[in-house]
């Protein structure tokens, strides 16, 4: 590890553990415990924000993938966006991956939730980025294979526009017959436009949850990072949508 290497570690380090965030801690928990989501503001400060910005678009210009499927597994839903993958995110950004490696932002992240946070054991599903940017593009109804998501966000549309995370807690995912369009016909759907800078947590293995469709062109750009709980690491979990969305990254590590 170089010195730049180590001083972007402790940078973001003392930033997860800072006061101002820690200051917004018993909100948080009370917002997951309520809302099964917690959104962070400020996730990092400006200048760590700006340097990863910066990081995210180059690799979206030189080595995103346009995908527009439909996911079986999540009740014959759309994927019709622009992502990167894992491993492109490893190579080519510093701040993104860092983050991931952060012991201080797993602390944080159980003082949020109240239980133990731990690195997903699916290399591809880490972290990847992803970018709606086109009229009709979508990230459709579906869960997660673990218990968070967070998503750091770089770019938001107007709210009218559409690129809003709408999701509705506390439904778990029967992959044998997940019922989509039932659940939400059947179901209060909650809605979150969540600002540029700040971070949300959802506990996505049980809140069935969407990005809503861009109206017009416009721009919706994140980072999503997975999270396990010790259950998880101890179930069978089928990662058939995931190789689907990041097949190149899957044959990287388990081909």
């Amino acid at each position: 590890m170089t010195q730049l290497d180590r001083d972007l570690q402790d940078a973001i380090g003392r930033h997860f553990a800072s006061r101002e965030l820690r200051e917004q801690l018993p909100a948080l928990h009370r917002s997951y415990r309520e809302d099964d989501y917690a959104e962070i503001s400020g996730f990092l400060p400006e200048g760590l924000w700006a340097l990863a910005a910066g990081e995210l678009e180059e690799a979206f210009d030189k080595h995103a993938r346009r995908r527009d499927l439909i996911v079986r597994q999540s009740g014959n839903t759309p994927r019709r966006y622009t992502n990167i993958d894992r491993d492109v995110l490893a190579t080519n950004t510093t701040v993104i991956p860092e983050v991931f490696r952060s012991p201080e932002l797993y602390d944080l992240l159980e003082q949020v939730v109240g239980e133990r946070v731990l690195p997903v054991p699916y290399v591809p599903e880490e972290f990847i980025a992803a970018r709606l940017h086109q009229a009709g593009d979508v990230h459709g109804w579906h869960w997660d294979d673990y218990t968070w998501a967070l998503v750091w966000i770089f770019k938001m549309p107007d709210e009218l526009n559409g690129g809003s995370l709408e999701y509705i807690k506390r439904v778990p995912w029967d992959q044998d017959d997940p019922r989509t369009d039932e659940i939400v016909a059947s179901h209060p759907v909650t809605r979150r436009h969540p600002e540029v800078g700040n971070a949300y947590l959802l506990k996505a293995d049980t809140a069935l949850h969407r990005v809503s469709p861009l109206r017009e062109d416009a721009e919706r750009m994140i980072v999503c990072y997975s999270f396990a709980t010790e259950d998880d690491l101890r179930r069978e979990v089928n990662h058939e949508s995931m190789e689907a969305l990041y097949s190149e990254s899957h044959a990287r590590h388990y081909a």
